[in-house]
């Protein structure tokens, strides 16, 4: 083995660790639920591919003077050497007034490691034209200055290895237990510009696309869309054309490359017959057929989810690839490493082809709409196999990994891999704000925010950020969901609830004072959340939906006989902590008035009101729910009357107490909360 594959090889499995370890709390907690864990695996390895070789993303979001409109990919590519030439079309028009000269993103060879791509030429119409290509950034000026709205091709001619081996978005490999080479390429985020030029930014997807690879013949060669040709040439080489009439983004093009064994498990759905088809390595088909054997199901599951399959006219597969890259949702074709071909990581990477694929964040800010749809879908699948209580332990494990989530889920600072696919945020939080808007709207009509989402025309096939799906949800459900989005997707945290029974619950009603505090010290400081409350009972229990708008609110609730406790959302539709609640009963009520504490919530200092009618002595104390007394004043004469006083906070520990005014005439009760 050469010095460069034993540095490579260590490099990879240094990656594989650091995101086993990245990833290990999900897959522990539910192994059967470990989609996300392996779609992350691939594209957070870019933190350590950051560390060791940085790249400026100066031209991070592209040219906006263009719109792309198609790629076409003539690639030769060589196993030994390791070597690429490509000619690489890109069709645009001219989105400005007058244009001069425009760029494309590819990244350049660098005299350290030999690494990286050169230009050769760069044509229009068979003329050559003049460009510049310095710091990953080819400048074209075409011979005339392009107008408004102008449709103009150019041909891009380059050569060299892919800085993506050192990166890990184009790769020459080997395969696990053998010898045998495999190539492939997975570009999400920023990985593109390092095999082809392109406009680097996913908010600009190609109508169309065709990638043509020629390689020896040992390769067969996988691409997106439908396999249009197969050419043997007389040099040894074969030319696979692939043919994606679609739109796509330009960070799911991809290619896989190695002397696969192709296994086909059609699909066929209201009469039409579509291919499902995977490029397995030979060593490993028998152990992976019955996990591949669901694929249909699956896609049969979701089409009825979330609408008909977007490339039914193309196909669906997999390709294998490395070790250590987990999965990624090319178009029509998903890369899949050996361990990542299981029933979660299959049904997540499917999903992709809905929510990603046909509809693509348009920036990485947005990323939950491609993970976190898809990271739900496990979940829905496992519903689909074991019923309710597979989808609640699904649930239960992403909702866990989503209380260790800090920052929000639109993502801040997009330069770091890390936070992009960031696991317990864009994926499991992703996941649990899917699973919250269920609760809250209902099966029928979350299904229908779903299919209307991805079959609305103006984002199917496009592009889509929260706003976009926030409309839909609220045009389908009918509900203001302002509230919902902007602090599960733009706040950060979870809300903890405790409750506190107070005065003297009846045969038939109780009330119930429930609070809130978040979990992060952060917006928002609470939660709007509908909420269920079982009220339980020596009688049996009674399930109410309230709606929870403040830090304190107090619900008059029905009840069945004597009332034993309360019981948070029972059914787990929240992600939020909970805190043992407390049965606090009137001793005797007063005479007359009513004891009005403000402010409240108090930080400093709170004054309270109240009112008694015979002489006598006050007694106030204010005491933690536990039943500590944190403050404490008396009066040995008061006289009848409106009294108000006040009480030091100083020093008290954020949350709730209970402050108690005992006078002659009786004794009342109210919940502080201090923050």
């Amino acid at each position: 083995m050469s010095l460069f594959n034993r540095q490579f090889d260590a490099m990879r499995l240094l990656t594989g660790l650091f995101c086993l370890f990245c990833s290990v709390s999900l897959a522990q907690l539910n192994p059967d639920s470990d989609g996300g864990q392996y779609c992350r695996d691939g594209k957070i390895h870019a933190l350590m591919r950051q560390a060791a070789a940085p790249k400026a993303r100066v031209a991070y979001p592209g040219d906006d003077n263009i719109d792309v409109n198609y790629y076409g990919l003539d690639l030769n590519i060589t196993y030994s050497p390791r070597y690429l030439r490509g000619a690489v079309t890109v069709k645009l028009k001219c989105t400005a007034a007058r244009l001069s000269s425009f760029f494309l993103d590819l990244t350049s060879a660098t005299t350290t490691t030999g690494q990286g791509l050169r230009v050769d030429s760069v044509k229009a119409g068979g003329q050559k034209l003049a460009y510049q290509f310095t710091q990953n950034r080819l400048t074209i000026t075409p011979a005339q200055p392009l107008t408004n709205s102008q449709l103009y091709a150019v041909t891009v001619y380059y050569q060299g290895i892919p800085n993506g081996q050192t990166q890990g978005s184009f790769v020459f490999g080997t395969h696990e237990r053998t010898n045998d080479p495999v190539i492939w390429s997975l570009s999400e985020p920023y990985g593109t510009p390092d095999w082809f030029p392109c406009k680097d930014t996913p908010a600009d997807k190609a109508d169309s696309s065709d990638v043509r690879i020629t390689a020896p013949s040992v390769f067969v060669s996988v691409s997106n869309g439908t396999l249009a040709s197969t050419t043997v040439n007389n040099n040894g080489t074969t030319t696979y054309y692939w043919r994606s009439r679609h739109p796509i983004a330009h960070y799911l093009i991809s290619i896989a490359m190695s002397n696969y064994t192709r296994y086909d498990t059609p699909f066929t759905s209201n009469g039409q017959t579509m291919p499902v088809t995977h490029y397995i390595y030979p060593e490993i088909l028998s152990s992976v057929k019955a996990n591949l054997d669901l694929t249909p199901r699956m896609l049969q599951l979701f089409s009825s989810q979330f609408g008909p399959y977007p490339f039914s006219q193309e196909k669906y597969g997999h390709a294998q690839f490395g070790r250590g890259n987990g999965g990624m949702e090319h178009q029509t074709i998903s890369s899949m490493e050996a361990g990542a071909f299981t029933p979660a990581v299959i049904a997540h990477e499917l999903a992709h082809q809905w929510f990603g694929d046909k509809i693509t964040c348009r920036n990485w800010q947005n990323i939950w709409l491609n993970e976190g749809f898809a990271s739900y879908a496990e979940a829905l699948y496992a519903e689909s196999v074991g019923g309710r209580s597979s989808y609640a332990t699904t649930m239960s494990s992403f909702l866990t990994s989503a209380r260790t989530a800090r920052g929000s889920i639109y993502v801040q600072d997009i330069s770091n891999f890390a936070n992009i696919f960031d696991g317990a945020r864009s994926y499991a939080k992703g996941a649990t704000v899917l699973h919250m808007l269920r609760g809250i709207v209902g099966d029928d009509t979350f299904f229908r925010i779903l299919r209307t989402y991805t079959n609305t025309l103006s984002l199917a096939y496009q592009t889509a950020v929260t706003e976009d799906f926030q409309a839909i949800a609220e045009q389908v459900s009918g509900q203001k969901l302002d509230y919902f989005f902007k602090q599960w997707i733009y706040g950060e945290g979870y809300p903890t609830y405790r409750y506190l029974i107070t005065g003297t619950p009846t045969a038939k009603t109780v009330t119930v004072q429930l609070t809130q505090r978040n979990a992060v010290a952060s917006n928002p400081s609470s939660f709007t959340m509908p909420i269920q409350l079982k009220v339980q009972s020596s009688a049996g229990d009674t399930t109410v939906t309230v709606t929870n708008n403040a830090f304190s609110q107090t619900f008059t609730l029905p009840a069945k006989g004597t009332v034993t406790g309360i019981v948070i959302d029972p059914n787990n539709w929240i992600l939020k902590a909970t805190e043992a609640g407390n049965v606090v009963t009137a001793v005797a009520e007063p005479a007359a008035g009513s004891l009005t504490v403000f402010p409240n919530p108090a930080s400093d200092q709170v004054s309270f009101r109240f009112s008694t009618t015979m002489p006598g002595t006050l007694s106030v104390s204010l005491t933690s729910l536990t039943g500590q007394v944190s403050a404490h004043l008396t009066e040995p004469i008061l006289p009848p009357g409106d009294h108000t006083r006040q009480l030091s906070l100083k020093g008290l520990a954020a949350g709730s107490y209970i402050l108690t005014v005992a006078t002659a005439s009786g004794q009342e009760r109210q919940v502080v909360l201090v923050h």
